[in-house]
C-alpha cells in the first residue's frame, strides 16, 4: 500500500505528538507500504537531520506543505490553515495514487471526505472529540484509531459501531529493549549523586499531568531526592523556585529517554483525575518506555494507566502528595518484590512496541 499520513505540525518536535508520528510513519514504512509524510513549513530539516532528531531513520518521504498563518491564540487562524493545509495537499498531489490518506487531525479528514472515497480515509482520536468535524467523521462510517478504552466507550455512547473503530494505545521503540546505560552511568551522565535514593518524573509540565502533586511530595520525603526531567525554560525556572527540594534538570532530548529513566529507583506518572484527557484519554508514550525499564514504577489510580498496567505497578491516588510520598517509600522499603513486578512488567511492554501497532492498524483499514 501507498500511505500518506496528514500531519498540520512543526516537524521535528520535542512534542510528544511529533515523536508518536515519527514512529508511526517509519513502522508503516518498516512494514513494506510506502509512506509519505506530509507537514508544515515551520521547520525546514531535512531527512538526515529528522533522523538525529528522533534518533531514528527516516525511511519514509517528507513533504512540507505550506501552514498558513500562526497565530496560536486566534482560533479562527487555526481552522484556516487546517483548510490551507487540505487544499494544498489536494492541489499538489493526486489522491488516487494514495490507497490511505491517514491523520490524528479531525479537520483535515473531514474536508477531504469531501472529495475522497470514506475507504481510503483514516482517523486516529486521541481525545474523545466530538465536535462536528469529528461527528461528521464517525457518522460517515470513517475507520477510526483510538488510543483508549476511554475513547471507544464514549463513542459507543454516540452510537458509533465497534466495527468503526480499533483500540490501538501508543507503544514503545524496540530499541528500549537493546543495551542500555546501567544505573551508575546514566547518574553520572546526568550529574546525579550515587548514594541516594532518587524518584523520577520524566515528560511535560502540563497540570493534567499531576506534575504538583509530585513536587509537593518531595517535601514530605527529605531523605530521598526528587528529579523532574521536562518543562519549558520558563516553567523550570518559576518551579525551581516554587519547589527548591526538587532537582529540576530542564528538557532532554527524546533519544536519552531509555538511558535517564535508568537513573531512578521509582519512576512516577502522576498523572491528574481532574482532567478526563489524563483520567480516561491518553496514551502516554512515557508510560510504555518505563514499562519496558525494568525500575518500578508508581502511577496514580487512573483508568488510562491502569488498564495496560494491571497489578504490576504501584498505584497512589490522584492528585494527592501524600500518597505519592507514602506509596514512594513503600516501593523503597520492598523493592525486591517491586523490582520483579517491574520485571514482568517489562515482558508486558513486549506486545506494544510501534511495529506491532502499525501491523494492527494496517489489518483493521485493510
Amino acid at each position: 500500500m501507498k500511505i500518506a499520513y496528514l500531519a498540520n505540525i512543526r516537524y521535528p518536535s520535542e512534542r510528544a505528538h511529533a515523536v508518536q508520528i515519527a514512529h508511526m510513519c517509519h513502522s508503516f514504512a518498516a512494514c513494506g507500504h510506502e509512506t509519505v509524510l506530509f507537514v508544515n513549513t515551520r521547520s525546514r530539516a531535512d531527512k538526515k537531520e529528522i533522523s538525529i532528531f528522533f534518533s531514528l531513520d527516516a525511511n519514509y518521504k517528507i513533504v512540507r506543505l505550506t501552514h498558513g498563518i500562526f497565530m496560536p491564540a486566534f482560533k479562527p487562524s487555526y481552522y484556516f490553515n487546517e483548510f490551507l493545509f487540505s487544499f494544498s495537499f489536494l492541489l499538489s498531489q493526486k489522491t488516487t495514487n494514495f490507497d490511505i490518506i491517514y491523520s490524528r487531525h479531525e479537520w483535515i479528514i473531514w474536508l477531504l471526505s469531501m472529495v475522497v472515497n470514506k475507504n481510503k480515509l483514516a482517523w486516529e482520536s486521541h481525545e474523545a472529540k466530538y465536535n462536528f468535524p469529528a461527528r461528521r467523521i464517525l457518522k460517515k462510517g470513517i475507520k477510526s484509531v483510538v488510543i483508549s478504552e476511554g475513547i471507544l466507550e464514549d463513542y459507543r455512547a454516540q452510537s458509533v459501531p465497534d466495527a468503526q473503530m480499533l483500540i490501538a494505545h501508543d507503544g514503545i521503540d524496540e530499541s528500549f529493549f537493546n543495551i542500555i546505560e546501567t544505573k551508575e552511568l546514566a547518574r553520572t551522565r546526568l550529574g546525579l549523586p550515587h548514594e541516594k535514593k532518587i524518584v523520577m518524573y520524566i515528560g511535560g509540565f502540563d497540570g493534567w499531568k499531576g506534575v504538583e502533586a509530585f513536587f509537593r511530595a518531595a517535601k514530605l520525603l527529605p531523605e530521598v531526592l526528587f528529579v523532574a526531567i521536562g518543562g519549558s525554560p520558563e516553567q523550570v525556572r518559576l518551579y525551581r523556585e516554587k519547589y527548591p527540594d526538587v532537582l529540576f534538570l530542564g528538557q532532554r532530548p527524546y533519544s536519552e529517554l531509555k538511558n535517564n529513566q535508568q537513573a531512578a529507583d521509582v519512576l512516577v506518572i502522576p498523572n491528574s483525575a481532574k482532567n478526563a484527557l489524563s483520567s480516561r484519554y491518553t496514551s502516554p508514550l512515557k508510560l510504555f518506555a518505563h514499562m519496558a525499564s525494568e525500575v518500578p514504577v508508581l502511577v496514580t489510580n487512573i483508568p488510562s494507566l491502569t488498564v495496560v498496567t494491571g497489578n504490576l505497578v504501584t498505584v497512589c491516588s490522584p492528585d494527592d502528595p501524600a500518597s505519592i510520598a507514602r506509596e514512594t517509600q513503600n516501593i523503597l522499603e520492598n523493592y525486591p518484590e517491586k523490582t520483579q513486578m517491574a520485571q514482568e512488567l517489562k515482558k508486558r511492554s513486549v506486545s506494544y512496541t510501534w511495529t506491532e501497532r502499525a501491523r494492527a492498524i494496517l489489518r483493521f483499514i485493510k
